[in-house]
């Protein structure tokens, strides 16, 4: 029990000489979201101090119909006075080789700030995910249709609604709870529109800034539903403008990263792949210079993946293939693939 404490104690300090949260936002991480199971911690070369840190924590992924394990490394951090001597890049290194033991078929993150991206870029992560924002002004009004009406958001319709899409997160009831009470601590909620007695078709993640509304996330089967659920969201902060984070679609062009992705066991993926569409015949050769397994040459056809093959229709190292598989469904046919964008809302960065 000792060792837990100063487990979490020492954490708890690496991650206040990195981030600026404030201590309520603080003290609730430390309780509902640290796990020791999840802690990866580095000492110095004295063995003495703990210099770098991060939680790898663990989440669904559905990929065209399967669920698979998905890692999501959150919080890394290092002392100030121990950064850029490598401590951080060994981290990372044991963080994709635990993964990749328990099973997890991808690793993502959501970098801190913009110039990490390139940071991460060297331990194979592809800036892969991507948001485009729509916003209404203070001026829109937002049409409700007939019918629609609040509802009570429940995690069973969460869970249905993310569960419609492919190559995404999964959050488990757990998560869900994190969700909502992140939401409240800044002062947000979340909203959900059902059409009379059928079950709840739109849920919106709100918080509302001085200036503007942001949508973290909304799910919508339509946009009367969509509508109708930002409706729900003006009526309870009022007429600011209304900023909505909105999954990548092929119409989508003002895009902006939001997350990365390392695909940590491209077999895994590319057989829930060949599941989903047994039609599918392509042999790819794939380069990997961090993990062994993934370089190798891959095989679809009649429904499964198989390692090995002949002369291979497409050679690429793993960044690309990270971004083929996350980029349109169009650009997924030219190259003899399935392909749609990583979806990575609602998670805590």
């Amino acid at each position: 029990k000792q060792d837990s404490m100063k487990r979490s104690e020492d954490y708890r300090k690496l991650y206040e000489s990195s981030f600026r949260d404030d201590a309520v936002w603080l003290d609730w991480m430390m309780r509902q979201i640290y796990s020791d199971s999840d802690l990866m911690l580095l000492d110095d070369e004295s063995g003495t101090r703990t210099v770098s840190a991060m939680l790898l924590r663990s989440y669904g992924w559905r990929y065209f119909g399967t669920n698979l394990d998905m890692a999501y490394i959150f919080g890394a951090c290092t002392l100030p006075r121990y950064r850029s001597h490598g401590y951080m890049g060994r981290l990372i290194d044991e963080s994709l080789r635990r993964a990749l033991e328990r099973g997890d078929a991808l690793c993502t993150l959501i970098p801190a700030t913009a110039s990490l991206y390139d940071y991460y870029e060297r331990f194979g992560f592809a800036r892969a995910v991507y948001i485009d924002r729509e916003r209404y002004t203070a001026l829109h009004h937002f049409d409700t249709a007939q019918g629609y009406g609040p509802r009570t958001a429940e995690y069973s319709d969460f869970n249905r609604l993310e569960s419609e899409s492919d190559n995404t997160v999964l959050h488990s009831p757990g998560e869900y709870r994190n969700i909502i009470d992140d939401l409240h601590l800044d002062g947000g909620d979340v909203f959900a529109v059902g059409r009379d007695d059928g079950p709840v078709s739109a849920m919106a993640f709100a918080v509302a800034h001085r200036e503007s509304i942001h949508i973290k996330a909304l799910y919508a089967h339509n946009n009367m539903a969509k509508n109708a659920v930002l409706a729900l969201v003006r009526r309870k902060f009022g007429e600011q403008m209304v900023v909505v984070d909105c999954f990548v679609d092929s119409r989508k062009r003002a895009l902006q990263p939001r997350g990365m992705v390392r695909l940590l066991d491209v077999y895994q993926l590319l057989n829930a792949m060949a599941a989903s569409e047994p039609s599918l015949q392509c042999t790819l050769q794939v380069r990997d210079d961090r993990i062994a397994g993934n370089s190798d040459r891959f095989t679809i056809a009649d429904g499964i993946c198989r390692r090995g093959g002949d002369t291979p229709d497409l050679d690429v190292d793993i960044d690309t293939l990270t971004r083929i598989l996350g980029s349109s469904e169009a650009t997924g046919r030219i190259m003899g693939l399935r392909a749609t964008h990583y979806r990575l809302p609602l998670m805590l960065d």
